[in-house]
């Protein structure tokens, strides 16, 4: 038995029990969901169609971390890597209608990539280097992750010692010390 009858048995039957919402459904199920809900099933969801959904709503709604979860937190590793196969044929049959400079954000043209079939297909040519993520998207994940990993560096600031002198009502001199009080012998 070939692998592909194998794989034509046993995983494609798998494969649509586990997932029988379409592209579209995912989309509009996430879509009307509060942003506090989908921060919470991000954290939890374990397809990764689904997380990919969820991160591209989010950063349309401008939201890219909720306490310890960030937007690429789980998906960054992806930019760059080759995870499908992607031909120019689309171009050639005509049906490269939409690209990346029609929407009007990174996170908009990942929603669309992904309600066309992203990312085992991509007739829009949104996704050239097959990494799953269109357009610009995988470069703006990055970034987000980055800034989310990076350490918060606070400063301390030191209260300024002056050492200019005043003149009292009697006529002495004096300086304020760190702590607010006065030093007369200080000028």
């Amino acid at each position: 038995m070939s692998k592909y009858i194998i794989f034509a048995i046993f995983i494609v039957p798998f494969l649509t029990a586990c997932s029988p919402t379409e592209p579209q459904d995912i989309s509009q199920s996430i879509a009307n969901q509060s942003t506090t809900s989908l921060w919470i099933e991000h954290r939890q969801t374990p397809s990764p169609l689904r997380l990919a959904f969820i991160e591209a709503e989010l950063a349309e709604r401008g939201e890219t971390r909720f306490g310890t979860s960030y937007i690429g937190q789980r998906t960054s590793s992806a930019f760059g890597n080759t995870l499908y196969s992607r031909s120019s044929t689309n171009i050639a049959l005509g049906t490269d209608l939409r690209n990346c400079d029609d929407f009007g954000s990174a996170a908009s043209a990942q929603k669309f990539f992904l309600a066309a079939g992203g990312p085992l297909s991509d007739p829009n040519d949104l996704d050239r280097d097959g990494d799953g993520l269109a357009c610009e998207w995988g470069t703006q994940v990055r970034q987000i992750s980055r800034a989310a990993r990076a350490p918060v560096r606070t400063t301390v600031s030191r209260p300024t010692i002056s050492r200019r002198c005043y003149v009292g009502p009697r006529g002495g001199t004096y300086t304020i010390t760190a702590s607010g009080a006065r030093d007369y012998d200080g000028c």
